[in-house]
């Protein structure tokens, strides 16, 4: 989903910097010193490089629940949905903030992880992988899967029993491959 960008807020912002920097100008000129800006396009860059940016992960990956919504949704307790993660049946991801998020994509539309799925994430947790390179590889096209997604594969074969069995191989291929 496309979010256009609030041209009032940023109208704002720009005010708002224009104003701290005529501020900072007119005390340093006090001082008898003059404001140098003369790489404007650098101060531009660093200043927006403190807004949020777009992870690589969010689009194939988002997007997401938290773990009060998913207990709501699942109607579960949040031991129990912990408890599935650290038993690889649901996948999560842990945050820069130390928050765990479930990527929708898992979930059918009875709160059920689909299948094929749940047995990726079940052998790539037991190998220690973590939930975002989980994710990754269930959303990067692959020869593999004939050019799809592990997750696109399993839709395109309607989660039949041979793309499950394919899925669960292929992951237990890349697990073996990346703990040794």
């Amino acid at each position: 989903m496309s979010r256009t960008v609030d041209t009032t807020a940023v109208e704002a912002l720009a005010a708002a910097v224009r104003e701290r920097v005529e501020a900072r100008a007119a005390e340093l000129e006090a001082q008898g010193r003059t404001l140098e800006l003369e790489d404007v396009e650098e101060l531009a860059e660093r200043m927006v490089a403190a807004l949020p940016t777009v992870h690589p992960l969010d689009e194939p990956l988002a997007p997401f629940y938290d773990t009060a919504g998913l207990v709501a949704w699942l109607g579960i307790s949040r031991q129990a949905l912990f408890d599935r993660v650290r038993r690889g049946t649901v996948l999560a991801a842990r945050t820069s903030d130390g928050h765990l998020v479930y990527p929708s994509l898992q979930f059918g539309r009875n709160g059920q992880v689909r299948p094929g799925v749940q047995d990726a994430v079940g052998i790539f947790t037991r190998a220690g992988v973590d939930g975002w390179t989980v994710g990754a590889w269930l959303t990067t096209p692959s020869e593999v899967f004939e050019g799809h997604s592990a997750v696109d594969y399993l839709v395109v074969h309607r989660s039949s029993a041979a793309a499950v069995a394919h899925v669960a191989e292929a992951a237990a291929a890349d697990a073996a491959r990346w703990a040794a």
